[in-house]
């Protein structure tokens, strides 16, 4: 019994290995990439647009510099006139890398209309958004120390707003703060080492994952639950906006987010992102931020 057991067992081992091949993958020899396109416009601030290529899964191209579409013909045009934006760059000091984008030097006005025009490697891209979003007034920001969701339980924040009457209203949580090579973000934890900063305080902008949308609850007082995305102790002062999206912005960061969770629970349906620029992937949108409310963490985070 025990020598039949053996053989068999042998006999499997020896499929399995006899099973195994080398396959070489060549994936950029099919590749058609796009370009993605990224702008958020916001009153008072000058406009600026992320242009990246898209590239194959495996390639080792990754950073923002890498990525960069560089030669592009990039203009923003209003009933003030146009202009040809120019390429710039900030460093991160969270990540530790440079993030190129174009950028011009008009500041944005509200309840104005622009358009977006585009040129690269010989194709033009158009998009256009009109600033007309109503500003809410933040009227409270408390702590609070756990909720759920399908992610399951997170710490964060509850801000209260009464939705100005008239549907078709988006919201997203932003957080301006200070934080050092000690804080983490929920995301990558001690995953990701800053090693450039030797300790110092740097400010960061901390972009809510879920968008909030006024249907079905038009007019009405609302709590929004908000995961924040940073570590945080006792007494760290921050300032808490909400964003007031475009409908076309907001749709594209709803779809990324049903995305992120497709990937993470398999019981949820594939999501394909829905472009809102014809002939490339991303968006071109607006923005209208609350006044800010100083907000201090009552404890220190878990």
């Amino acid at each position: 019994m025990k020598i039949s057991k053996i053989v068999t067992l042998s006999i499997v081992a020896l499929s399995f290995f006899s099973c195994t091949k080398d396959i070489e993958i060549n994936p950029s020899s099919s590749f058609t990439g796009q370009l993605y396109i990224e702008s958020l416009l916001y009153p008072d601030k000058s406009p600026r647009v992320y242009l990246s290529r898209s590239l194959p899964f495996f390639d080792p191209s990754v950073t923002p510099q890498e990525i960069f579409a560089r030669g592009a013909t990039v203009t923003i045009s209003s009933s003030l006139g146009t202009e040809t934006l120019l390429p710039d760059s900030t460093f991160d000091k969270f990540r530790c890398r440079w993030v190129p984008y174009y950028e011009g030097s008009i500041s944005v006005q509200y309840r104005e209309s622009y358009d977006l025009m585009v040129i690269y490697e010989g194709k033009t891209y158009n998009a256009s958004t009109t600033i007309d979003q109503d500003k809410v007034n933040i009227e409270k920001v408390e702590y609070i120390a756990e909720f759920f969701d399908i992610f399951g339980g997170h710490d964060g924040v509850i801000i209260t707003l009464t939705d100005p009457e008239g549907s078709g209203n988006f919201y997203r949580f932003q957080m301006n703060r200070m934080i050092n090579s000690e804080t983490h973000h929920v995301d990558v934890l001690e995953g990701l080492i800053n090693d450039c900063t030797n300790g110092e305080d740097y400010p960061i902008t901390d972009l809510g994952r879920i968008v909030f949308s006024d249907e079905n609850v038009d007019g009405q007082r609302l709590e929004l639950l908000i995961e924040v995305a940073f570590e945080y102790v006792k007494d760290d002062s921050t300032y808490v906006f909400l964003q007031s999206l475009d409908r076309n912005s907001a749709e594209f960061f709803i779809k990324l987010d049903e995305q992120s969770q497709a990937i993470l629970n398999p019981f949820i349906e594939s999501i394909f992102l829905e472009s809102k620029i014809d002939g490339a992937i991303g968006f071109f949108g607006s923005a209208v931020l609350s006044d800010s409310v100083l907000f201090v963490y009552p404890v220190t985070g878990d």
